[in-house]
């Protein structure tokens, strides 16, 4: 996950007006209005046939991905399915689930244990607090009987 992910809050009505004025003018400048572009000077050919807005769209694109091409930079689409696992890499992918498995039970284990041990040595502080005030009263009793 990337760390400066940005969150957009569509809040009520009007943000969805908002948002969807946002979608439509980006539409407009990056697609309708470049393809009304393409249309107009292919249609100023007289000598070609004319081709209506939609068409000035497709050509758009044609023009847009060809010049992306052919500044080097790769298209990141593939329509190839993907392959299957054989078998050995089959037992090898559900020995490291069955590794993970065994790994996050033991920890809740561990876990588990250390808030026992914890609860135990807080009992025993309490218990020491206890013994420690009853040593103070009967050292208190002890002093007054002494001073009489």
């Amino acid at each position: 996950m990337k760390r400066k992910t940005r969150v957009i809050q569509i809040d009520g009505f009007r943000g969805l007006v908002l948002a969807l004025f946002a979608v439509v003018c980006l539409a407009a400048g990056f697609v309708a209005f470049p393809g009304f572009v393409a249309m107009s000077i292919w249609n100023h050919f007289q000598a070609l046939p004319a081709i209506n807005l939609f068409q000035g769209v497709l050509l758009w694109i044609i023009v847009a991905m060809s010049l992306y091409l052919a500044n080097g930079r790769k298209v990141q689409i593939s329509f190839a399915s993907p392959r299957e696992l054989t078998d050995a890499e089959m037992n090898k992918l559900m020995e490291r689930v069955r590794l993970q498995s065994q790994v996050k039970m033991l920890n809740a284990m561990m876990l588990k244990a250390g808030e026992e041990h914890k609860d135990l040595g807080q009992d025993t502080l309490k218990n020491k607090d206890l013994n420690a005030d009853e040593t103070k009263n009967v050292e208190t009793s002890s002093h007054e009987e002494i001073k009489k």
